[in-house]
């Protein structure tokens, strides 16, 4: 089984942050009391606080998401929503490439998070543009995903709102 990998266009720096696409570059909400991604663009809102990533990338990193996208397997969104949803998002920040696991849980796959397929793909595909990474994410899956590989992490607090609040570790991180 292998992730979906949509090339937005080649990664040139040679520091990479990974982010997770709900919850993070747009809101999560509940669907039937649990945490869900949208489906339709009508449901894509795109965080407010996007710039805060944006002049933190502009220090020469790559902007790359991972994502777990079980509504793929489960027939509810296709990849032409996906790349919809990724040009949304490209019109606040400059992605570089989008891999999503595609995979619900019961599929045992080495790609769905907190595994470390996506990001090891990733790396696989440019093996020179991840000296230095950072992963922004939302849930204790994408924690876990970045502790197994050593990479510094930084928790979004509330995935349902607009913001994410993630500026001063950002700035931490710079210096």
């Amino acid at each position: 089984m292998k992730p979906l990998i949509l090339h937005v266009k080649q990664p040139i720096h040679e520091h990479t942050i990974y982010l997770d696409k709900d919850g993070v570059l747009n809101t999560a909400f509940y669907r039937a009391n649990k945490l869900s991604s949208p489906r339709r663009m009508k449901e894509v809102q795109i965080k407010k606080d996007l710039k805060d990533i944006l002049e933190f990338s502009k220090k020469k990193f790559n902007l790359v998401i991972i994502s777990n996208q079980p509504d793929i397997t489960r027939g509810l969104i296709g990849e032409e929503f996906l790349r919809k949803n990724i040009d949304e998002i490209s019109k606040y920040l400059p992605i570089d490439q989008a891999l999503f696991c595609q995979h619900t849980k019961n599929l045992e796959c080495s790609c769905r998070k907190p595994k470390t397929g996506l990001i090891k793909e990733y790396r696989r595909l440019f093996p020179n543009n991840h000296k230095r990474e950072l992963f922004v994410g939302d849930q204790i899956s994408d924690k876990k995903c970045a502790f197994k590989l050593n990479i510094p992490f930084i928790k979004v607090e509330n995935s349902l709102s607009l913001y994410n609040n993630i500026n001063d570790s950002l700035k931490k991180l710079a210096n």
